[in-house]
């Protein structure tokens, strides 16, 4: 069957794209419509034409599988100019999303028009490159300037409300193709030229300050990015009195961007995405639906995961010890709620819809009929097998239980039911109800139906899972603790935190390793180490922080760890330079300045060895698992891909 038909209505020609299941633009759907708008031009029978899509959705961007390889004609930049020369009034109607190249092709038709749940956007910034079909010279002739620097530097979508209101869309209609023929039959005789999009801008529409000031944002919001500041580059050269130059400036920044090591990385950790669940044994269809969910735990992280479930409309039990513990839970969950509101995530009667769907309790028959239970308590292995045992004698038997530890071993966990083979681990990224990333640890005995009932629930939540084995720290805490090791080693040989957290910095990671420790409490770490068995940490690594730890120096919640926070900035004291001296002689390491370069190839070089010991055992399925696990739960910069992808920069 053709990607693209032909047919009329009246003295309507309807362009129909058909190429499951997003539309994306492939050769095949390129040729199509060159074809169609060409008889279009030619038969005098066709007064107007309206361009819709078959499916779930209007074009939604690129095909994926082409980026990266020689382009095939007609090419996209080429296609849209061809659209826009047709000497007949174009409709666009548009459902679903309208992205990327789906965007520029509607761009150069003459009208838009699109059903409320529509969506559209720029999102080639996101992985690493500038439009190249005319996205940037045409958006700012429509919607102005600022909006469009909106749109293509951020990269996030307008819902179809938002589009109307800058003018991105003409109206947004209930029965998409009836009203699109409709509304073309009321251009029948209309001189599409006034709604090209190649007119000059005019220098008094907006301030020539804009782009520095977007470019100053840059630099704050988007440090070390490429594409963002090619974007409002290629923005600016829309206001130039030449169309053609500024179209041409656009494609060759296009083109050399998807060339970069960035956009290479991008387009990595894009598809490593989209490829989690590609692992062995894993087939969604064996996913059941989940209809109710219990949470054991109503601390910050189980508060934020009942919040995840109630706000997708899943109805949730949220356990604890106490009335009074029950409801300060509740309370976390609608303090969450109302900053949402307060941001304008939300608005207030829908926050308190999912804030009704959490029914506190203390009691564990409340449990009984429920369908999935996470386990969030404290990281204690006998107080979670006791919970456990208990949950295995009241909830029924087709449940689902899991734990959200985030080290401890699942299958020990599960030896304390007698369906070992429905335990599972779900560990959620704090804060939950932010983090989309989910580790989904699988057992020795897990059954892959739960597994995929799992996975499947993930992705109705929006999270983005990962399958993991079961080990120390699974994927994300394992890697972790051997950057952290590192980080430790490389403080007590330059002498302090200092260099190695600037270091990481400017390589690109949110926050230096030091200072995260800060943040998150460095008695967590402390704690945990605690655990393990003798021999199973370095001497060395982590001597300066448990002395930290065991001083009350917890980092910012005691007001000093590393860092001493007396005021707006984290300091260096000397207190702490002195500890990294004396466990430096202690431990027989010579203290030497290093270089930004060494501190950073070496934090690399131990996650790396550390990610292929965790592929050589199972615990992950291929290197972009724990690409994406280390991009979306640990601050490591998106735009070199991730710690596996890195090695082959």
């Amino acid at each position: 069957m053709s990607a693209v038909t032909l047919t009329r209505a009246g003295l309507v020609g309807l362009i129909r794209v058909d190429s499951p299941p997003v539309n994306a633009i492939s050769q095949a759907v390129r040729q199509g419509l060159w074809d169609a708008f060409q008889t279009i031009a030619d038969d005098p029978q066709i007064a107007v034409a309206v361009l819709v899509c078959v499916g779930r959705t209007f074009m939604a961007g690129a095909d994926a599988s082409e980026l990266g390889k020689p382009p095939v004609p007609p090419h996209l930049n080429d296609l849209v100019l061809f659209i826009e020369k047709c000497s007949k009034p174009v409709v666009a109607a548009i459902h679903g999303q309208a992205l990327g190249g789906g965007l520029e092709i509607a761009l150069a038709c003459s009208h838009r028009i699109a059903t409320a749940q529509a969506r559209f956007g720029l999102p080639e910034v996101n992985l690493g490159f500038v439009p190249g079909a005319g996205g940037t010279q045409r958006l700012p002739r429509l919607i102005g300037i600022e909006p469009a620097l909106e749109m293509a530097v951020e990269g996030k979508p307008k819902s179809a409300q938002q589009a109307r209101d800058i003018g991105l869309i003409d109206t947004i209609v209930e029965d998409l193709e009836a009203d699109a023929v409709a509304f073309a039959t009321t251009l029948v005789g209309v001189d599409p030229t006034p709604f090209k999009l190649n007119r000059p801008i005019s220098p008094d529409s907006f301030d020539a300050g804009v782009f520095n000031q977007w470019r100053a944002m840059c630099a704050k919001r988007k440090r070390g990015l490429d594409a963002p500041l090619a974007v409002i580059d290629a923005v600016q050269a829309a206001t130039g009195s030449d169309f053609h130059a500024g179209l041409e400036a656009e494609r060759a920044m296009s083109l050399n961007l998807r060339k970069s090591p960035q956009s290479t990385a991008l387009r990595h950790i894009f598809f490593a995405e989209r490829a989690t669940y590609k692992v062995k044994d894993l087939d969604l269809l064996q996913a059941k639906d989940i209809s109710s969910v219990a949470v054991i735990g109503a601390g910050t992280m189980g508060a934020g995961i009942a919040q995840v479930f109630a706000t997708q409309g899943i109805p949730v039990t949220l356990v604890e010890i106490s009335d009074k513990a029950a409801q300060a839970g509740l309370d976390r969950i609608r303090t969450n709620l109302e900053q949402a509101v307060d941001r304008g995530k939300l608005d207030t009667a829908r926050a308190e819809k999912i804030l009704q769907r959490v029914t506190p309790t203390t009691e564990y028959q409340a449990l009984a009929t429920v369908d999935l239970v996470i386990e969030a308590a404290v990281e204690d292995m006998a107080i979670k097998k006791q919970i456990f045992a208990r949950l295995d004698q009241v909830c029924h038997p087709g449940a689902i239980l899991a734990t959200n530890t985030s080290y401890l071993d699942i299958n020990e966990i599960a030896s304390a039911t007698s369906r070992p083979d429905r335990v599972a681990g779900l560990h959620f990224f704090s804060p939950a109800h932010i983090m989309k990333l989910v580790e989904i640890i699988r057992t020795d005995v897990t059954d892959p139906a739960i597994v995929a009932t799992l996975a499947s629930v993930m992705k109705k939540l929006g999270k983005i899972g990962v399958i993991a084995g079961v080990c120390h720290g699974f994927i994300g805490n394992r890697m972790y603790q051997a950057y952290q090791r590192e980080a430790g080693l490389l403080m007590l040989e330059c002498g302090s935190p200092q260099p190695v957290d600037a270091a990481l910095r400017q390589f690109g990671m949110a926050m230096g390793p030091f200072q995260v420790l800060d943040l998150s409490g460095i008695d967590i770490g402390y704690l945990m180490r605690k655990a393990l068995p003798k021999g199973a940490v370095d001497p060395h690594a982590f001597h300066v922080h448990d002395r930290l730890v065991e001083l009350g120096r917890k980092g910012r919640k005691t007001q000093a760890g590393f860092y001493r926070y007396d005021g707006d900035s984290p300091t260096l004291d000397d207190a702490v330079l002195t500890l990294v001296r004396e466990i430096a002689q202690q431990a027989g390491i010579k203290q030497r300045a290093l270089s930004t370069e060494e501190i950073t190839d070496r934090c690399m070089r131990a996650l790396q060895e550390e990610g292929q010991a965790i592929l050589n055992e199972g615990i992950a399925e291929k290197p972009g698992d724990i690409d994406v696990v280390f991009v979306n739960g640990y601050g490591f910069p998106r735009f070199k891909g991730g710690p596996m992808h890195h090695k082959s920069d």
